[in-house]
């Protein structure tokens, strides 16, 4: 039986950073208990219409997970193996920001069962933790890491943004030095993106934000990519570098195309060749739930030829690529353009499968569309199987 995986989401945040799209609201203390309830309550009655499943990885993401009090989060991972169960050496991994970090907290988190904490450092210079809208400090963050490991938690990921406007390359070239230095288990680095509705679309639209150039993105990059990899992580995902068996199995499954479950508030699950994904409104969910009802806001089929593309987009991006049929494996080793590409070190085909290189990595996203175009002759769009996977 395929892996299956859930994924549980808090929304609660001590500040909505400028540059985030995700469901998240700041306070909603008076309302934690509530939610936690409703996340249990959703657990129990998606279990009843799934066949006998246990999770293999469990991720709580947000939002700031964190934010919540180890026996509350410890409620939900009851629920959970009550309903569906847990994998023995099933991999949990709790998302925190390094304002939350407290030995008490972490500790308990580590005894409620989490073994994986992803920290959301973003950074350690203070003036781009500033411009991105972060509350914590650089030395914030190295004590949450240092508390992580003195409570037990021996598989750490670290999350960095790069990209910053206005920040000098000597900050990037120090938070990868410190990265080095701290030998996290595993490191996730992210380009600042624009999303619609997050403040820092409107601040683009009224030109008070201007990002930085792609030759500048692609040189930061490429750096990262340098430095982890001489320092031995696996480059295994387009954004993602871990040490050996250290990759996030969660987010591996997301882009193998394997089945999840999503809870809580805009969760998406993916089941029985269905994506489902829930309100966004916070009284909206609870309420649904409460009354008895499915807290779900929508649903799509996902057709032979969606799954094929996205199949495709999300293999791209990993180290492993995506196999091909035969008769489209000929076909684009036949085409001129491919052949370019080739040339040009971008791509390769091993038999049937198709990869990216590591210099085809920096541009995943476009060279995806463009063997999309190839294979199906014309500019197919790919729909939200990203969002499925975590922010790592």
């Amino acid at each position: 039986m395929s892996a299956l995986g859930l994924y549980v989401h808090i929304p609660f945040c001590p500040q909505i950073c400028p540059y985030c799209a995700f469901a998240s609201l700041t306070g909603g203390e008076d309302q934690y208990e509530r939610y936690v309830e409703a996340v249990c309550t959703e657990l129990r009655a998606v279990s009843k219409t799934c066949a006998a499943r246990v999770f293999e990885t469990v991720f709580f993401g947000g939002g700031t997970p964190s934010k919540l009090e180890p026996d509350q989060l410890e409620r939900i991972m009851a629920a959970a193996a009550q309903s569906f169960g847990l994998a023995a050496g099933a991999e949990i991994t709790l998302e925190a920001n390094p304002g939350t970090a407290d030995f008490a907290k972490f500790k308990g988190f580590r005894d409620a069962g989490f073994n994986r904490l992803s920290i959301g450092v973003q950074s350690f210079a203070d003036e781009s933790l500033k411009t991105l809208g972060r509350v914590h400090s650089a030395a914030e963050a190295e004590k949450a890491y240092q508390v992580g490991r003195e409570t037990g938690f021996d598989n750490i990921n670290l999350d960095f943004i790069f990209g910053v406007p206005g920040s000098p390359w000597s900050h990037w070239l120090d938070s990868l030095e410190r990265i080095v230095a701290l030998a996290p288990e595993h490191v996730s680095t992210y380009g600042l993106t624009i999303e619609e509705g997050t403040v820092l679309a409107e601040r683009l639209r009224q030109g008070r934000w201007k990002p930085v150039d792609e030759e500048m993105d692609a040189r930061v990059y490429e750096e990262a990519v340098a430095r982890l990899t001489e320092a031995g992580y696996e480059h295994y995902e387009v954004s993602n570098f871990a040490r050996p068996a250290r990759r996030s199995r969660h987010n591996w499954a997301c882009w193998m195309g394997e089945e999840y479950v999503g809870v809580g508030l805009s969760a998406h699950s993916f089941l029985g060749g269905v994506r489902r994904w829930n309100k966004r409104g916070l009284q909206e969910y609870i309420e649904a739930v409460e009354q008895g009802g499915a807290p779900g806001a929508g649903c799509e089929t996902i057709d032979v030829s969606t799954a094929f593309r996205e199949r495709l987009w999300m293999g791209l991006r990993t180290c492993a690529g995506v196999e091909l049929s035969l008769e489209q494996g000929l076909a684009l080793a036949g085409h001129h353009r491919f052949k370019e590409l080739e040339e040009e070190d971008y791509v390769e085909l091993a038999g049937i499968t198709l990869r990216l290189t590591p210099r085809g990595f920096a541009l995943a996203d476009a060279l995806g569309i463009e063997l999309l175009d190839l294979l199906e002759g014309d500019r197919a769009s790919v729909s939200g199987q990203k969002a499925a996977c975590n922010k790592e």
